[in-house]
């Protein structure tokens, strides 16, 4: 990868030579190497220029975006300049977008005009065709999308004018690319200024005409995918900003609020973009409103969520089914796994969302609906899926959290969850996936009992429960959750500061290992070279001196504690003098052990 220096500094620019040349054409220019940044960047207003004086060039430009050939003859004319037209209509050139709408001041000749007045049309005449070439309309979307951007009330107008406009494109919904201009027109996140009309009703038109059409055409996956796409452009996120600063989008985003149809349609093609929509429904109803008259953000408190509670009984049950859309595969173990699907998995995260929102009302519902038992099932069924556990997780946490008693008697008493896991929670399972989730839902539910009296009483009654915490869930932490010498290696004090219990773990260390040498010692002497064995003492001077160091802090502050801080220093030195000497007379820092008295030593560590 090399750096481009040279366009931090000034030098000929290859366009300005090519435009000198009276008999300069397109294909010229276009053939001209490294000329794309060019025109996209510091020679745009001279190409536009060139163009606009020879409208016959904008008219190539436009059908090498909208032609295309089953047989490749040219690459040049088939593959090159498509795609080098393609970038520099769709690099937003505000002078030739311009031209398509309105004539320049400057006259020009009557047959240019007549060029000019036909450029939009021919644009758009891509559209007509039957059947689209899907890299054409992925050139003819760049080119489009721009004019959008640009001027795109006046795009809106032409379309009022020719209806047919609507039509074409509707047809070819089944393109991503044709769909991403479609959900621009609805979105209308255009820079055009100083227009009356803004189309909303023509553009609410359009977002019912594709719902509609995902209902009737459900069958075809890519229109389901691709109109579920528009949908969740509007309601996602990314999309807030325009959701806070444009009220008017706030009858969209009613239009699509129709939880049922979207929840049948994911239940029929198994597909992902209706559940996903689901979910940013779910997430919009909590969010901050803008009112029309000021710039005061108000914050909903009153979340309602009732429109979800027709769907809540479809989703428990709906977790259990089998995913017909995928094939088993054969794991490390030679079993055959029915995979969880993406769909399933995206309905798991609908009901982790639905759960979050601590409505009492749905959480109640789909626990009704034994939301817990499937869980329990799927857990099981899934032992190595780890996103399966993690949402689990999160759910009974959600549920637990709440406090509420009639929840807890249900997930406790109905569901029977300390059971489930004492009987799954075993020796014979510790290699299974679904263990790490039982071990960590159990060590929350005894500190969660710290804090509710209710769940405390569930688990000291339960006898089963009090025996798998003595001898299966202690022993797995006392594995699991002790730092290496007891020191936390992400501590929240500075690194290089250690307190005295650390102090103490790291001596007590080095003084075993230490006591282990000298029981070695007759093994281990001088090298063959006859060379003599160096004691490191550093480890010890320097924790001395820092001990002295803290120890004079110590008697500048309490100041009336004398003669006791004296005793004390006195004490303090003859024992670390005592260690000094330890560490001194061993043989723990000698450098020349070989293997085999290496292997002995290790053999006699306790």
């Amino acid at each position: 990868m090399f750096f481009n220096f040279a366009r931090f500094f000034t030098q000929q620019q290859q366009l300005d030579t090519l435009l000198t040349n009276p008999d300069c054409d397109l294909e010229s220019i276009l053939s001209a190497d490294g000329i794309l940044q060019e025109i996209k960047g510091l020679g745009a207003t001279k190409f536009a220029d060139h163009v606009l004086k020879h409208p016959e060039m904008y008219q190539k430009m436009i059908n090498y975006i909208i032609q295309f050939e089953d047989e490749l003859i040219d690459k040049k004319t088939q593959i090159q300049f498509p795609f080098l037209t393609s970038e520099i209509l769709g690099s937003q050139n505000q002078k030739l977008i311009d031209y398509l709408f309105e004539c320049p001041e400057e006259e020009i000749q009557f047959e240019n005009q007549q060029i000019r007045q036909g450029l939009y049309g021919q644009l758009l005449s891509f559209l007509e065709n039957d059947i689209l070439n899907v890299t054409s309309a992925g050139y003819f979307a760049k080119a489009f999308i721009a004019i959008i951007k640009k001027r795109g009330f006046d795009v809106w107008a032409t379309i009022i004018k020719n209806k047919a406009i609507l039509s074409n494109l509707i047809k070819h919904i089944d393109i991503k690319h044709i769909a991403e201009i479609i959900e621009k027109l609805i979105i209308l996140d255009t820079s055009q200024e100083n227009y009356e009309e803004k189309f909303f009703e023509e553009r609410k038109e359009l977002l019912e005409r594709i719902i509609k059409l995902l209902q009737h055409k459900s069958y075809n996956t890519e229109i389901v995918d691709n109109v579920c796409d528009i949908l969740i452009e509007i309601t996602s996120k990314s999309m807030s900003s325009l959701y806070y600063n444009n009220g008017e989008i706030i009858p969209f985003i009613d239009i699509i609020k129709k939880p049922d149809l979207f929840l049948n349609i994911a239940l029929q093609t198994q597909r992902i973009g209706p559940y996903q929509l689901l979910i940013n429904l779910v997430e919009m109803q909590s969010k901050e409103t803008k009112k029309e008259d000021d710039d005061e953000v108000v914050h909903n408190l009153e979340k309602d969520y009732s429109i979800f509670e027709s769907i809540l009984s479809e989703l428990p049950p709906n977790l259990l089914n089998q995913d017909y859309h995928t094939s088993n595969f054969v794991n490390s173990n030679r079993h055959s796994i029915q995979p969880f699907g993406l769909a399933r998995m995206h309905l798991l995260k609908l009901i982790q969302v639905l759960v979050q929102t601590n409505d009492l009302k749905i959480i109640k519902t789909l626990i009704n609906c034994r939301l817990i038992g499937a869980l329990q099932t799927i857990i099981l069924k899934y032992e190595s899926n780890n996103q399966i556990h993690a949402c689990c997780d999160k759910i009974l946490r959600a549920i637990i959290d709440l406090n509420q008693d009639d929840f807890t008697q249900d997930v406790f008493e109905n569901n029977d969850l300390l059971n489930y896991i004492v009987q799954n929670h075993t020796v014979e399972n510790i290699k299974k996936g679904f263990i790490g989730f039982m071990t960590q839902i159990s060590n929350y539910l005894e500190e969660k009992a710290k804090q509710n009296n209710k769940i405390q009483k569930f688990l000291r009654t339960n006898e089963q429960w009090q025996q798998f915490t003595e001898n299966i869930l202690n022993n797995v932490n006392s594995k699991e959750k002790p730092y290496l010498c007891n020191a936390n290696p992400r501590p929240s004090q500075e690194p290089d500061v250690l307190d005295e219990q650390e102090t103490d773990n790291i001596l007590n260390i080095l003084r075993k290992f230490n006591n282990n040498f000298q029981k070695s010692d007759k093994h281990v002497g001088n090298n063959e070279n006859g060379e003599g064995v160096q004691r490191n003492t550093e480890v010890l001077n320097e924790f001395e001196q820092d001990q002295q160091e803290d120890n004079l802090e110590e008697e500048g502050v309490q100041e009336t504690q004398g003669q006791q801080d004296q005793y004390n220093d006195d004490d303090q030195n003859d024992e670390d003098d005592k260690v000094k000497q330890e560490y001194n007379e061993s043989n723990f820092w000698k450098l020349d052990v070989n293997e085999k008295l290496a292997q002995e030593l290790l053999d006699n560590f306790e």
